[in-house]
């Protein structure tokens, strides 16, 4: 049991720390030419307001499920609120992998099928979910002394090739928040969206603490920053722009002539891949965990099973990237949904519980 708060907070951490280098820098350059650093505070500063609402929320309604906060408004209401989560998920799970294993592709393993490292990525999180939550949450403990310091190592060397001209201008004299509108940015906010969604369904076992998840949240501001912000010193944004994985290319230009690896990409791919597996598996446990509660009547190791099966079908029927860069704009109504509206409306609903109690504590 972990009262203290500390291993939501770091799988919260973790989970986000598999995504942010990736795929974020290239929707972020796809959709601004200067000023990176404001949609990267714009979005940031949504997501924390969004994590802390629903932190509220869920502690105002004394921590229960996030299921059974939405069932306390209606029967079906909280099915029709939750069908979008269930979607979201799938989506977001068929989408990773199919960009993770492109990206292992492209770095180290380009004889392999893609269908082959596809398997490979979700039967680690099949394993990881079948385990459960709380051995995900001991895992992404270990992960963090493990994988920290070398990553942490990685990206103080990537300054290495840095123009610090690149930086200029700091802001468009003719900026505007048009971008805020662009398809681009709207899928750049993956990272953002659904990853604190699991502390809704977190067992009694492992607490919540507000102050540690906003640590955690205020640790990976700088982790945004750098994603975006290291490739484009080091390359420019012109340049930057073309790669589909921009971080990747900029680690790729380190030499560091007495490390024991030939190249760092792969030491640096292979820490956040760690984190990346544990990204997977906690999205599969959360999917799994709501498929349970709408079809109570089915075994939850079979639905996790079926759910694996059927996403691992799906991912490799993806015909290219661009299908899959078409995928993620389908989502953006979604996306903005989960990032949005389900903070929201716990938030809402959480507020209700406890005026409701404390009027039932007053007239007591």
């Amino acid at each position: 049991m972990d009262k203290s708060g500390y291993q939501a907070a770091i799988v919260y951490v973790v989970c986000h720390m598999g995504l942010i280098f990736f795929l974020y820098p290239s929707d972020l350059f796809s959709a601004m030419d200067m000023g990176h650093w404001i949609g990267i505070a714009i979005s940031y500063a949504l997501h924390a307001i969004a994590l802390y609402m629903y932190i509220k929320g869920l502690q105002w309604a004394a921590h229960r499920n996030v299921v059974d906060i939405f069932g306390s408004v209606g029967k079906f209401l909280p099915w029709l609120l939750l069908l979008p989560a269930l979607l979201y998920f799938g989506v977001a799970i068929i989408i990773t992998i199919r960009a993770y294993s492109e990206m292992l592709t492209l770095v180290f393993l380009s004889s392999t099928p893609l269908w082959a490292i596809q398997l490979l990525l979700i039967s680690i999180a099949f394993l990881m979910a079948w385990q459960g939550i709380s051995s995900m949450a001991r895992t992404s403990v270990l992960l963090v002394i493990l994988f920290t310091i070398p990553i942490l190592f990685v990206l103080c060397f990537s300054f290495q090739n840095v123009d610090w001209y690149y930086l200029l201008p700091i802001i468009d004299p003719g900026q505007s928040f048009h971008f805020l509108a662009k398809p681009d940015f709207l899928v750049s906010l993956f990272v953002y969206a659904g990853g604190f969604f699991f502390l809704g369904l977190l067992p009694p076992s492992i607490q919540i603490s507000t102050k540690k998840m906003m640590l955690g949240c205020l640790l990976l501001f700088p982790m945004f920053l750098l994603s975006v912000y290291l490739p484009l010193l080091t390359f420019g944004h012109a340049t930057a722009e073309l790669y589909e994985f921009p971080m990747l290319m900029t680690i790729d230009t380190v030499n560091i002539t007495w490390l024991l690896f030939d190249r760092v990409t792969i030491f640096f791919l292979l820490s956040l891949m760690a984190f990346a597996f544990l990204y997977l598996g906690v999205t599969l446990w959360v999917l799994v965990t709501l498929a349970k509660r709408a079809v109570p009547f089915i075994p939850q190791n079979v639905l996790l099973i079926a759910l694996t099966i059927g996403l691992f079908a799906i991912s490799i029927a993806i015909p290219n990237w661009d299908y899959l860069k078409t995928l993620q704009r389908w989502i953006i109504p979604l996306r903005l949904y989960m990032f949005l509206v389900i903070p929201l409306i716990t938030f809402i609903i959480g507020w209700r519980h406890k005026h409701k109690a404390n009027r039932t504590t007053e007239v007591t």
